[in-house]
């Protein structure tokens, strides 16, 4: 491979990796949106939810409630845990990637500046 096709080829990828970038960010975006989202409408609701009954049911139900109330915020909990790990992974990818671009920008800068001094 010549200078000229590396070149091309360099440009190429670091087209790619930012495209790859963008999506990934928007990815990022909108899981978090998401968590926020669950947060808001789901956990805070069932953990304000009053389950206080009376009567002869008075303490059974009350007690089951909270049971599920307990699974419930343990699930979201879960999932709010998950969405964090996919996050991290995720920003993990998109740095990786910059670096990469970095790598390649380099590179093409060199190829660059090789192949001006070389016209001259």
């Amino acid at each position: 491979m010549d200078n000229y096709d590396r070149m091309e080829y360099l440009r190429d990828k670091i087209e790619e990796y930012r495209g790859y970038i963008d999506e990934l960010e928007e990815a990022c975006s909108f899981a978090n949106d998401m968590r926020a989202k669950i947060r808001s409408d789901n956990e805070e609701t069932v953990r304000s939810f009053d389950i206080s009954s009376s009567g002869a049911w008075e303490g059974n139900l009350e007690s089951k409630a909270e049971d599920y109330r307990s699974d419930i915020i343990c699930g979201i909990a879960a999932g709010q845990n998950l969405s964090s790990e996919f996050i991290s992974d995720i920003q993990k990818i998109i740095e990786t990637l910059r670096e990469k671009i970095d790598e390649y920008e380099s590179e093409l800068s060199s190829l660059e500046s090789a192949q001006s001094n070389s016209v001259y």
